[in-house]
């Protein structure tokens, strides 16, 4: 019995069909039909036709077909309906095998969408942090070059109030660095990160959920929405609060895709953000709620069974693509509750995997 149940959806993502007729049974039924049925009686009513104006047999295409049918003729039915069959199988695996490489392009381009699209949501922080704290610096120089005019005006502010911009700016400065060099280290990473979303196995690592959770969301809170106030709380606890810790053994480079695509959808969204993770007998909920104005699940939904177009390109529907097609990867699935005006609940059901004494070892959270 699967843990989350009641009025939550379960949703569920576009996948390019994988399976394909069987045309090679299809083709030797056909052509063994339409070669005993047809081809050999026209084949008779065309004799038929050569004799009566070659040799004045009496035109009767009703007899002509009687005596095709008598018991001594079968064999050569048979043999026609063979004929057939075999160019019905034939022409039937040619078929087949343009429909399973048509499918197999449409899946690789799906997975290649989805990857890319992995991919910016992965930089999208981190670049977006940059942007952000490059704007607060403009900002403050421009403070600052107020500050050197009223200076050669005799003007001059006092050293607290001129310090106040000038320590800001260098604040600014150093979070833009380690930014920077964050982006780097992930960049050196690359390799890792693409094989965990193009492999259909995922590399389990045993870790610390609690603190990979964390490391997410102070991602997010100092980088891409250090601009707005958000609280943020874990089981009731604000971030920063020790816990006991919760090993659970997890690919961190999916997870953190699934993860920070949730987190920030409800954080462009709402101001208060409740996380809460229950550990079940054979699962792991990660249920992130927020005081947003919601959303129509129905349309959701729909729109998340489209295929994917470049006019979405900005939607967040494509995160959540993207975080149900790593999920499937997981063998987990994302339910939602949600109505418009009230806020919405999506839960991230991760299942857990056994593990071996002795794997774990306690380490940073992030990737």
């Amino acid at each position: 019995m699967r843990p989350v149940a009641g009025d939550f959806t379960v949703l569920k993502t576009y996948t390019p069909k994988g399976r394909s007729p069987s045309y090679p049974w299809i083709g030797l039924l056909l052509g063994g039909s339409v070669a005993a049925l047809v081809l050999y009686p026209l084949v008779m009513i065309i004799n038929l036709i050569h004799d009566h104006f070659t040799f004045g047999v009496p035109l009767d295409p009703a007899q002509a077909l009687s005596q095709a049918l008598q018991p001594h003729i079968w064999p050569i039915v048979l043999l026609y309906g063979l004929g057939g069959g075999l160019a019905g199988l034939i022409l039937g695996r040619i078929f087949q095998r343009i429909q399973e490489n048509r499918l197999r392009l449409d899946t690789l381009h799906h997975e290649f969408e989805l990857q890319v699209t992995a991919l910016r949501h992965h930089y999208k922080n981190l670049a977006l942090g940059i942007e952000g704290f490059s704007t607060r610096i403009r900002r403050k120089m421009a403070n600052l070059e107020e500050h050197f005019t009223a200076c050669a005006r005799e003007e001059c502010l006092t050293y607290s109030q001129f310090y106040q911009d000038f320590d800001s700016l260098q604040q600014s400065v150093a979070i833009l660095e380690e930014t920077s060099r964050r982006l780097t280290h992930t960049l050196g990473q690359e390799l890792l990160f693409l094989r965990a979303l193009t492999s259909d196995t995922p590399a389990l690592e045993p870790r610390d959920f609690f603190a990979f959770l964390e490391h997410c969301l102070q991602d997010l809170l100092a980088l891409r929405f250090r601009e707005k106030h958000i609280r943020v709380e874990i089981n009731g606890l604000p971030l920063g609060e020790s816990r006991e810790p919760l090993i659970l053994a997890f690919d961190p480079h999916l997870m953190e895709v699934i993860l920070q695509n949730l987190l920030t959808n409800a954080m462009k969204n709402a101001d208060h953000i409740q996380v809460r993770v229950k550990d079940e007998n054979h699962h792991v909920l990660v249920e992130v709620e927020d005081n947003g104005p919601g959303l129509d699940l129905v349309q959701l939904q729909h729109q998340l069974m489209l295929p994917s177009n470049r006019r979405d390109v900005e939607s967040t529907h494509l995160g959540l693509k993207v975080s149900l097609h790593l999920l499937e990867k997981c063998q987990g699935r994302l339910l939602a509750k949600s109505r418009p005006g009230e806020g919405a609940v999506f839960i991230v059901e991760i299942p857990k995997r056994p593990q071996i004494k002795g794997d774990y070892h306690p380490e940073g959270g992030g990737t």
